[in-house]
């Protein structure tokens, strides 16, 4: 929905960042009317993020550019400065106080109190009420941010964002860790707020959220814009080729192989853990040459199968069997490695990676024993073996000795795979291996995982991402309330059947 007005409610022109001798956008000018939606498409390092970030005060644009809202000419020096001037940043990396509750984090800079003083209850009360106006259960608002899991902090930064009465919303991947579910009740939020005159940009890489719920659509390539449509009059074809700069095939999975025919590679049986959520009884097999996929809705318990065999849940009882060999359920990384598993873990800022730390270093955190002789690392030997572990995911970067954290989020998934593919796995296990990934490097990721499993190293993904689910995975498990109740394979394996299961509906 477009509100008629004469003057854009945000304008920009001739937008461009540079760093040193490193352009991130040139050029750029875009128009967001009152009440319109526009998603924001680009493959990771096209400069989305820092034209949200330009947008929102969290990165000062080239001085050359202008921007404008209303009409009327801004120039922000930090977030507050563009909160104060009604845009809000919902971000792709969340901006929350761990050990506070969720009802502060909510209520964060905007304690209502008399003389000063404020009383827990008037911040809960506040609070409820703000998750209430959106249409969001959180649940108990006085639990701490360090027990939500990941899409519950997310959901968190969506109430704290949209009841801070922003005429602008800027978000940046906003259903990344949110099931289906949770998606539609925010684009139904988004909605409402459409008809109320909020201009809402997104970055997005689901194609099926672009197309039902954005008015139109800006592709971004090597920092420039080269797209600007109106989306019902596009096809999901064209905005991939403007995103790559060529046609786009998808790589079919026609060489799955028949688990039956073969004796197992990995055998799970009986894993449980109480709690909330939980799963109890857990089984399934692997073949040899096989991706498993199991998908669930957020609190499923499905996340717990790969938290368990990243050694993140000591508690999980049950048996494991890998390749014929007998094993414990891992209670620590360092457990998971020594059994030659390979661990991609959900969140990889926070349980892969090391930000501050180079490219290289993260490459080769892993085997840096294997590098060493007398405690002394080879330095030939260390860049030799990150150079060539990078260059087979098709890495961007300036060079090896750069911040990891510099780089788009694409690409840190992509040293962070090459970095569990430097301990030679025999097993691989990925939770989430494409978050935040574009279409390009989806394709990318899905064609190595075949390429490597198919030789020898079966994997396991743990995705809430459906159309990954069906589309990469061989065979589909599907969990619901801490329990297998279903499994795909063949042609049965399908989105809408995977969807039904989940949902505890009739298949």
């Amino acid at each position: 929905m477009t509100i008629a007005n004469p003057v854009p409610l945000l304008q920009l022109r001739n937008i461009g960042k540079t760093y040193g001798f490193t352009t991130v956008l040139s050029g750029v000018d875009l128009d967001l009317e009152r009440g319109q939606t526009i998603a924001l498409l680009g493959e990771n390092g096209a400069g989305k993020s820092t034209l949200s970030k330009i947008i929102t005060g969290v990165v000062q644009p080239d001085r050359d550019g202008k921007y404008s809202i209303e009409g009327q000419e801004m120039s922000f020096n930090a977030p507050r400065d563009a909160l104060a001037a009604g845009v809000a940043l919902i971000p792709q990396e969340l901006a929350y106080v761990p050990a506070m509750s969720i009802a502060d984090n909510i209520m964060l800079n905007r304690w209502a109190g008399k003389a000063g003083m404020v009383t827990g209850r008037s911040v809960l009360a506040d609070a409820q009420a703000a998750c209430e106006r959106v249409g969001i259960d959180l649940g108990d608002l006085k639990r701490p941010m360090t027990q939500l899991r990941l899409a519950e902090r997310q959901l968190v930064e969506i109430v704290k964002a949209i009841t801070r009465q922003a005429r602008i919303i800027v978000l940046d991947e906003p259903t990344a860790a949110l099931s289906q579910d949770e998606s539609n009740r925010l684009f139904a939020i988004i909605d409402r707020l459409n008809k109320d005159g909020v201009g809402v940009l997104y970055v997005s890489h689901r194609m099926d959220e672009v197309y039902d719920f954005s008015d139109r659509v800006v592709v971004l390539r090597n920092g420039r814009k080269v797209a600007d449509l109106i989306t019902k009059q596009s096809t999901h074809a064209e905005l991939i080729a403007h995103m790559l700069g060529h046609e786009h095939k998808a790589i079919a999975n026609t060489d799955a192989p028949d688990a039956d025919a073969v004796a197992p590679a990995i055998e799970v049986a009986g894993w449980t853990l109480p709690g909330m959520p939980s799963i109890e009884n857990v089984s399934f097999s692997i073949a040899p040459t096989e991706i498993l996929g199991i998908y669930g809705l957020r609190g499923s318990g499905a996340d717990l199968v790969a938290e368990g065999f990243g050694g993140m849940r000591p508690d999980m009882t049950g048996s494991l069997k890998l390749f014929g060999d007998r094993a414990s359920v891992p209670n620590s990384p360092i457990a998971t490695r020594s059994l030659g598993i390979g661990h991609v873990p959900a969140e990889r800022k926070r349980e892969g990676l090391v930000l501050k730390r180079s490219i290289q270093e993260n490459v080769v955190m892993l085997i840096m024993k294997s590098l060493a002789k007398y405690g002394v690392i080879n330095g030939v030997r260390e860049r030799e073996t990150a150079t060539d572990l990078v260059s087979r995911f098709d890495a961007r970067y300036n060079s090896l000795g750069q911040a990891i954290g510099q780089l788009s989020g694409g690409n840190q998934q992509k040293i962070l795979l090459a970095s569990r593919i430097a301990i030679d796995p025999r097993f691989l296990v990925l939770h989430e291996p494409t978050r935040g990934v574009d279409v390009g490097a989806r394709g990318q990721i899905h064609s190595f995982l075949r390429s490597i499993a198919r030789k020898g190293c079966p994997a396991l993904v743990v995705t809430s991402d459906i159309e990954e689910a069906v589309d990469l995975c061989d065979r589909l498990l599907v969990i619901r309330q801490g329990r297998v109740v279903g499994e795909l394979r063949g042609a049965a394996k399908t989105q809408a059947a995977a969807a039904q299961l989940a949902a505890g509906e009739q298949h």
